[in-house]
């Protein structure tokens, strides 16, 4: 028997189909080319119908190739929302978590996002669901004959099942902004407070909870948030493991069973109960790129031509790992697009001297900047947490391909890291939610008895 698990990423979509008994994993991966060509620099939308299609194609793939399919789970990006009408139907863009309308100015010197969060003390930022459709409300931007707004993995989810009312967990529901993590409910006061309407929000319901069939025979489970999916498809052990994620962004992920609040680290439910603890960097793996681009320009400018077989992260890797030792190091932060609790702030090359400025320094204090941007987080996760955790677990494609960086990690927070097998943590994750739902699997809490590491 095979579950599928759906990863509705910004840039990609990829499905696996998985077969836990025989261990086997099908994967299939889509370019998500469904952006919109915005009217404004601050606007980052997609098409939700186009996203559906193709989530849609892949799904249908595997159903040529598999005729055992018992739950398929959807997971994928938070914070965005769309608006549907009563019958269902999408009736504006995807605007996406990237999407910076929050950050405009609603009152002189203070952002849309920073006004929420002077009337209602709960931290969200720009692309956080309820911050943009209070940019919406404000500016006259809600279509007419909105009914409800919902994330594009909900809105999926309706299309797959043929239903028309969107319904939403508490993952996906706490990345919208104003959710009580202890009630497990949105805080119907502060919204109302704000002049919005709570009416419009999706019902909520337990993660891995069946939202209806596909085709009329396979059931679909509750979607769940990205980053949720990929603690569920990356570690084994819950109460011991330390995720850190490079992907276009960065995250440290640690699982607490009690409810906890810290300053910088967003406290997210996790399926089944209890929550994660989560430091977001906005800069992981786009840095990198932002360094190889600056190589790039520079042999263009002295050669005239980039050689087209230069591979940037086999440059890096052939790196003597023991300048990760140098007394004398670049001391770079890789904050080129500010960080969560302060978007004006910006990258910094220090440490400069006679000797050390060299493009093996350069990529090693990218790598470092990185690394230690998760580390600070790491620092302020309570004692009592920190204290349980002893395995150290990577996730992204930057860490993947790139051996000199898994060294970087291990050496700042002094364990191994365990890479998993499965390559789609978050796809994986997701098939875990229908396996869960379809009771293959006891619960979320057990989950990572599935999961295997390559080293």
């Amino acid at each position: 028997m095979h579950f599928i698990g759906i990863d509705i990423g910004t840039s990609t979509i990829c499905g696996v189909a998985v077969d836990f008994e025989n261990k086997k994993i099908d994967a299939v991966l889509r370019e998500n080319d469904s952006s919109i060509n915005p009217d404004t620099q601050w606007e980052i939308i997609q098409d939700p119908l186009r996203i559906y299609l193709i989530v849609e194609e892949i799904l249908n793939e595997f159903l040529r190739k598999f005729g055992d399919i018992k739950g398929i789970g959807i997971t994928g990006q938070m914070h965005g929302i769309l608006y549907v009408d009563k019958d269902g139907k999408v009736i504006s863009p995807l605007i996406n978590w990237q999407d910076g309308r929050g950050n405009l100015m609603i009152q002189e010197n203070l952002s849309y996002a920073d006004f929420l969060v002077k009337e209602t003390g709960y931290r969200v930022a720009s692309g956080f669901g309820l911050v943009t459709h209070f940019y919406n409300l404000k500016n006259k931007l809600i279509p007419d004959n909105t009914y409800k707004l919902c994330t594009i993995m909900d809105y999926v989810i309706m299309q797959l099942t043929r239903e028309k009312t969107p319904r939403i967990d508490p993952s996906n529901a706490a990345s919208l902004g104003f959710f009580d993590l202890k009630s497990m409910k949105f805080d119907v006061k502060s919204i109302r407070n704000v002049s919005m309407d709570p009416d419009i929000l999706p019902e909520v319901v337990r993660s891995g909870e069946i939202a209806g069939l596909y085709k009329k025979e396979i059931p679909v489970y509750t979607a769940i948030g990205d980053n949720q999916a990929s603690v569920l498809g990356s570690i084994r052990e819950l109460k011991k493991s330390i995720l850190v994620n490079i992907g276009t962004s960065g995250q440290i992920s640690i699982y607490s069973d009690e409810f906890v609040k810290v300053n910088a680290l967003e406290t997210r439910p996790f399926p089944g109960g209890g929550y994660i603890l989560v430091g977001a960097s906005l800069c992981g793996g786009v840095s990198f790129n932002i360094l190889k681009s600056l190589f790039e320009k520079t042999i263009e400018m002295f050669c005239q031509r980039i050689p087209s077989k230069v591979d940037f992260f086999k440059l890096a890797n052939s790196i003597d790992p023991g300048l990760l030792d140098n007394n004398d190091p670049l001391n770079i932060e890789t904050l080129f697009n500010g960080s969560r609790a302060n978007q004006s702030r910006r990258g910094s090359i220090n440490n400069i001297s006679m000797e050390n400025l060299t493009p093996q320094n350069l990529i090693t204090g990218f790598f470092a900047g990185v690394c230690n941007e998760l580390y600070d987080f790491y620092k302020i996760i309570p004692d009592r947490i920190k204290a349980e955790t002893s395995v150290l677990i990577g996730s992204g494609n930057a860490i993947r391909k790139n051996s000199l960086l898994c060294k970087v990690f291990e050496k700042r927070f002094g364990h191994n890291l365990l890479i998993p097998k499965n390559k789609e943590e978050a796809s994986f994750g997701a098939s875990i939610c229908a396996a869960v739902g379809g009771n293959y699997i006891n619960s979320f809490m057990e989950a990572g008895k599935v999961i295997e590491y390559i080293k």
